[in-house]
């Protein structure tokens, strides 16, 4: 089907209301209006194209700019934005600023019923707003990546276009791309089997590459990590929560995710365990509630909590209270006792609450703990996993259980 053409000039307009509408400056408008001005003279052309645009990027710089492996300059990543704008708002009817917004993104029509559909069973099989988040962006970029081409159904689409897309990743991490080519052959199979599609372009797909870290996770000292935990004030209410906090991912390795979703019914103080259903994997997973941890969330239960009818155990300490938001990953808290402790961090350096699992994982292979107990401890998928975690070394999982006589109910 031939491209719905549209004038620049009209998408020029349309564009700058909607950046009016937006907030935009019109110092900002006028930035983008200069590298419009010199698309339109350099097409020849009076309606949009997306081949045009690309091709005048390219002659602009003299290189490829989509090839992420060369250095791009401001200059250029403004021209990047600019032309991006333009073929955001041609195919989905808006343009998509740097800050995430709420709003949902209008699909191009033949697109609009197979893409919603997917969502819906996404939503249906209980994923969470993250994954379908992460899901939506990848789609949109295989859709800019088409209209390119001009291919305006997945209908349309072949094998050859799709491995096309997928050289033209090079820039990106191995374990990116890995995850990219999982998300559309999740996609495709779905499309098939619901008859969205005709062929199977899941088994188009080429083979991932293999998953190799680059670059080695921060991985703390059981000095550093006790500088951490003594610079916490558990003498007010946030530090009592902070506390408890830090001790189960840094000595019980749980993701921030389930800290963020753990429940008083999760703790089982009469067994001295901790069960839970991992968000991630949602797999169950039982741990021995540690004496430290134990002592912290109780005194954090009975000193510092706020009064709520919330059931999760960590809450924010606003009014009205509620449960930490689904994407708050408690990174702020991890760097505020960084800091305070005087440790110092390079640069480039990942100090977010998952390096404390790192850490711990590094700390048990250095005492000798089997592979498949570690991956069991961490609550991986795989032994696989695990391995990743396990390119330096560092003490291990303390096998003392909370002998302590509590008042505070549990439901078994």
């Amino acid at each position: 089907m031939e491209e719905n053409k549209i004038k620049l000039t009209d998408l020029f307009k349309q564009i700058e209301q909607t950046m009016i509408e937006s907030g935009y400056s019109q110092s900002a408008i006028n930035n983008y209006h200069w590298v419009w001005k010199q698309l339109k003279e350099f097409s020849k052309n009076k309606y949009y194209d997306s081949k045009i645009s690309t091709d005048f990027l390219s002659k602009k710089f003299q290189n490829d700019p989509l090839n992420k492996t060369e250095k791009i300059s401001k200059k250029q990543m403004f021209y990047l934005r600019a032309i991006k704008v333009l073929a955001d708002y041609k195919n989905f009817g808006k343009f998509f600023r740097r800050k995430k917004t709420k709003k949902e993104i209008i699909w191009p029509e033949k697109f609009r019923e197979p893409i919603e559909a997917y969502i819906n069973q996404m939503i249906i099989n209980d994923k969470t707003s993250r994954y379908i988040y992460r899901n939506k962006r990848n789609f949109k970029d295989l859709i800019l990546y088409l209209d390119k081409i001009s291919v305006k159904s997945f209908n349309e689409i072949k094998p050859e276009y799709l491995s096309a897309y997928i050289s033209s990743l090079v820039g990106y991490a191995p374990g990116t791309i890995a995850h990219k080519i999982s998300i559309y052959r999740c996609l495709f199979k779905y499309l098939y089997i619901n008859e969205y599609i005709v062929y199977p372009l899941a088994e188009s797909l080429p083979k991932a590459p293999r998953y190799l870290r680059k670059t080695l996770p921060t991985i703390w000292s059981k000095e550093d990590i006790e500088k951490v935990i003594k610079v916490i004030d558990r003498g007010n209410p946030t530090g009592k929560r902070n506390y408890a906090i830090i001790l189960l991912i840094a000595n019980l390795g749980l993701r921030v995710g389930d800290v963020r979703n753990l429940e008083l019914t999760d703790i089982k103080w009469k067994k001295n365990q901790i069960n839970i259903i991992q968000n991630k994997t949602k797999n169950p997973i039982s741990l021995p509630l540690l004496e430290d941890v134990g002592w912290g969330i109780i005194d954090y239960l009975k000193n510092g909590r706020p009064i709520t009818q919330t059931k999760n155990v960590f809450v924010r300490h606003n009014a009205p209270f509620l449960p930490f938001s689904k994407n708050n990953n408690l990174h702020n808290i991890i760097s505020k006792y960084i800091a305070k402790a005087g440790i110092p961090v390079e640069k480039k350096s990942k100090i977010g609450m998952h390096s404390f699992r790192h850490s711990l994982a590094t700390e048990l292979m250095q005492n000798n703990v089997e592979l498949s107990t570690i991956s069991e401890i961490l609550g991986h998928s795989s032994v696989e996993t695990t391995r990743q975690y396990l390119k330096v070394n560092l003490t291990t999982l303390r096998q003392c259980a909370l002998n302590v006589d509590v008042t505070i109910d549990e439901k078994e």
